[in-house]
């Protein structure tokens, strides 16, 4: 049986690809299911999956060789804004030894000179 907050993504996804609400909407309903999940102990991967499956969306990325195949969809933005906000979110506030392994190796690189 869903929660509460599985269900609120899941009716607030919908109503976002009606526009019914707005993406900002969306995002919140999803950082709030993150945050519980995070607590619960499950792993990033974990998460992802779950927000997916709320959504309606492939657990699978598929990789194209040419633009022609790129989706501009409403509902393929609002996927890629869900799943953008499950892993900022899981990651907020997580610091381990000072890296930040979502902003890219230039930015671990520069902590480290500046540890030195």
């Amino acid at each position: 049986m869903p929660t509460k907050l599985e269900n609120d993504v899941r009716v607030a996804f919908d109503r976002a690809i009606e526009g019914a609400i707005s993406s900002e909407e969306l995002v919140t309903a999803v950082r709030a299911l993150v945050r519980d999940l995070k607590t619960q102990g499950r792993a990033p991967e974990s998460v992802i999956v779950t927000v997916k499956d709320l959504c309606g969306l492939s657990r699978l990325t598929v990789a194209s060789d040419t633009d022609s195949s790129v989706d501009f969809s409403d509902s393929k933005k609002l996927s890629d804004i869900v799943v953008s906000a499950a892993i900022d979110e899981y990651y907020t506030g997580s610091r381990l030894n000072g890296r930040r392994p979502w902003k890219g190796y230039s930015s671990e690189l520069e902590d480290l000179g500046s540890a030195r």
